[in-house]
C-alpha cells in the first residue's frame, strides 16, 4: 500500500464513522450521505482512484455483503402465510410495473437500460423507513415488505438478463450462459434441499449456524462460508457475484427461520464498516461536476418521476386486496426508493458497458433523488395520517 492509498483509506474510514452523526440530524438515509461524501472525495483523489486496489476490494466486499443481507431479509414464512388472492394481486401489480416500464421506455424512445431502472424495487431503504415511522409491525408494512421482497427477486432476475444481453447479445454464448444460470439455480435448489434434510436429521447443528457471542463466532463464520460458496458458484458460471450473494442470503433465510440474532450481528458487521465503504467508493467513481450539469439533473428528475408514476398506476390493482385507500396512496411511495439496486445497476452497468458514463451518472443521481424525496414524503404523509386519526379518536371519545 502506497502513502496515497493509505491516506485515502484513512479519510474514507473517518468519513464512514462521522457521516451517520451528520446525516441523522438531516433525517436522510446514510447511503445518500456516503455517496455524497465519495463524490466530494473524488474532487481531491481523482487521479489515484484507479490505483487503490484495497479500497476497491473493500468496496466490492461491502457490495457483496449488502446483497447477501438483502436476501437474508426476505421472510418466506410471511410470504407463505399470505392468502393466494392477495399474493396474486401482489404479483400482478409487479408485472404491471414491469410492463409499464418497457412500454414507457419504448414509447418515449428512452435507452433500453432505463426500463430496468424504472422496474427495479428494493427493500434495503424501505425497511428502516417503515421502522422509523412506527409502522413495521402493522399489517400494511408486512404486506408492503412481501411485495418489495418479491419485487427485489424479480429485479435481480432482470438485472441478470440485461447483463447477459449487453455482454453477449442474442447469441449462442448468451444461450449457453442462460443454461449455466439454470444450472446455478438447480445447484442452489439441490444444496438447499440437502441442507434442509441435514438440519432436520441433526437439529443440534442449527446452533452452529446461528450461534453468536462465543469466542469463535461460528454463526458469523457459517454465514461468510455460505455467502462465499454462492459468490464462487456465480463467478464460475459467469454470473455477477452479487446475484450469488443474494441467492445465498435468500436460501439461508429459507432454511433458518429463527435467524434474528445472527441477522442483526451480520448486519452490524456489514453496515458498521464495509457497506459504507461501498457507497463511498461508488461516489468516488463519479465526477460531482458531471452530476450537477443541467442535462444530467433534468434526466435524473425525469427518471425519478417516472419511477413514481409507474408505481402509482400499478397501485390501482390493490383495490382488489384488503388495503384501505390511505394505504393504497402510500404504496407508490414505499416502492419508489430502490436506492441500493439503482446503485448496483449503475455499478454493474459501467463494468459490462450497459451504461456509458453519462447514463450511469443519471442513474446514480436518480438513486440519490429517489432516496431523498420518497422516504421524506412517505414520512410526512404517515405523520399527517396519524395526526388525523388521533383527532378523529378524540372526537369519538368526546361524543
Amino acid at each position: 500500500m502506497d502513502k496515497h492509498e493509505a491516506i485515502l483509506l484513512l479519510v474514507i474510514s473517518i468519513g464512514a464513522f462521522v457521516i451517520p452523526f451528520i446525516i441523522r440530524r438531516l433525517y436522510l438515509p446514510s447511503a445518500v450521505g456516503e455517496i455524497f461524501y465519495g463524490l466530494v472525495l473524488g474532487i481531491f483523489f481523482k487521479d489515484i482512484i484507479h490505483e487503490t486496489p484495497i479500497v476497491k476490494l473493500l468496496g466490492e466486499l461491502g457490495f457483496i455483503i449488502l446483497m447477501y443481507l438483502a436476501g437474508l431479509e426476505i421472510n418466506f414464512d410471511r410470504i407463505r402465510s399470505t392468502s393466494k388472492k392477495d399474493l396474486s394481486v401482489y404479483i400482478l401489480s409487479l408485472f404491471m410495473i414491469v410492463f409499464l416500464s418497457f412500454y414507457i421506455t419504448f414509447s418515449f424512445e428512452f435507452p433500453l437500460i432505463y426500463a430496468l431502472v424504472f422496474m427495479t424495487i428494493a427493500i434495503g431503504l424501505l425497511y428502516p423507513v417503515l421502522k422509523d415511522t412506527g409502522l413495521l409491525k402493522t399489517n400494511f408494512a408486512q404486506s408492503v415488505l412481501i411485495i418489495g421482497s418479491i419485487g427485489e427477486i424479480i429485479s435481480l432476475l432482470f438485472i441478470t438478463g440485461f447483463t447477459l444481453y449487453y455482454q453477449f447479445g442474442l447469441s449462442t454464448k448468451a444461450l449457453i450462459h442462460l443454461i449455466e444460470i439454470y444450472i446455478f439455480f438447480a445447484l442452489a435448489y439441490f444444496i438447499i434441499r440437502i441442507f434442509q434434510l441435514f438440519i432436520w436429521w441433526n437439529p443440534k447443528w442449527t446452533s452452529t449456524f446461528l450461534k453468536t457471542g462465543d469466542p469463535t463466532e461460528t454463526g458469523i463464520r457459517a454465514n461468510f462460508v455460505n455467502m462465499f460458496i454462492f459468490v464462487a458458484l456465480a463467478s464460475l458460471l459467469s454470473m455477477e457475484p452479487i446475484i450469488g450473494a443474494f441467492m445465498g442470503g435468500m436460501l439461508f433465510a429459507l432454511v433458518f427461520k429463527e435467524r434474528k440474532e445472527i441477522q442483526e450481528k451480520f448486519s452490524a458487521f456489514g453496515y458498521g464498516f464495509l457497506i459504507p465503504i461501498f457507497f463511498i467508493e461508488v461516489g468516488l467513481q463519479f465526477d460531482i461536476f458531471q452530476l450537477i450539469k443541467p442535462e444530467i439533473i433534468i434526466s435524473a428528475l425525469i427518471l425519478t418521476a417516472v419511477i413514481f408514476f409507474i408505481r402509482s398506476v400499478a397501485a390501482m390493482i390493490f383495490v382488489f386486496s384488503g388495503f384501505s385507500w390511505k394505504e393504497i396512496f402510500l404504496i407508490p411511495f414505499s416502492l419508489s426508493m430502490p436506492l441500493t439496486l439503482l446503485v448496483a445497476i449503475a455499478t454493474i452497468g459501467l463494468e459490462v458497458n450497459m451504461l456509458d458514463k453519462k447514463q450511469a451518472s443519471v442513474v446514480i443521481l436518480s438513486a440519490i433523488l429517489s432516496g431523498l424525496i420518497y422516504p421524506w414524503l412517505f414520512k410526512i404523509i404517515v405523520r399527517k395520517i396519524k395526526i388525523e386519526e388521533s383527532k378523529e379518536r378524540v372526537k369519538i371519545n368526546r361524543t
